[in-house]
């Protein structure tokens, strides 16, 4: 017996598509992605834009990180140990 693949409830599509994703940027998702079956499965090429916007809307949101601290110890020269 095969395991069917987790859908996703108001797409139909494959939650692992998705991500984590949530909200107008998943149904975007889901519909840039229905736009890619489509012309794939009629064998027209695929705008490179649309490729783009599906990357883009996968990404996740970069955390702003706050400024590291820079060390004000002064670091050992090294010198080569001559035998």
């Amino acid at each position: 017996m095969v395991k069917k693949v987790a859908k996703d409830k108001s797409t139909g599509l494959p939650k692992k598509y998705l991500g984590n994703t949530t909200g107008t940027k998943r149904a975007e998702l889901a519909r840039v992605l229905k736009r890619i079956k489509d012309l794939a499965k009629a064998g027209k090429t695929i705008p490179r834009s649309l490729l783009k916007r599906r990357i883009e809307l996968g990404r996740k949101k970069k955390k702003k990180s706050p400024a590291k601290k820079k060390s004000t110890r002064a670091k050992k020269k090294t010198t080569k140990r001559r035998y």
